[in-house]
């Protein structure tokens, strides 16, 4: 089932916790995530704002890892 986790950004401030984690990493397969807020760009311009995410691939992130570092878009549809 696909949950649609799009434009979830009440109380967001547009960055991650900070911490030492590599966000630009994905959490799941080590690769690159592409996150546009790490990147300094607007979050509305970010790859996972207009996509749905499953709430199985979102279980499967580390709870360390969680609200820390973004999953990669190949992740997120379940490709790798």
């Amino acid at each position: 089932m696909m949950t649609d986790k799009t434009n979830d950004l009440s109380g967001d401030t547009g960055r991650m916790s900070s911490d030492n984690t590599d966000r630009d990493c994905c959490p799941l397969c080590g690769g690159p995530n592409g996150c546009a807020i790490e990147a300094g760009r607007e979050v509305e311009s970010c790859w996972c704002m207009r996509r749905a995410i499953g709430e199985d691939v979102l279980a499967s992130v580390p709870l360390s890892l969680r609200g820390r570092t973004c999953i990669c878009p190949a992740c997120a549809a379940g490709g790798k």
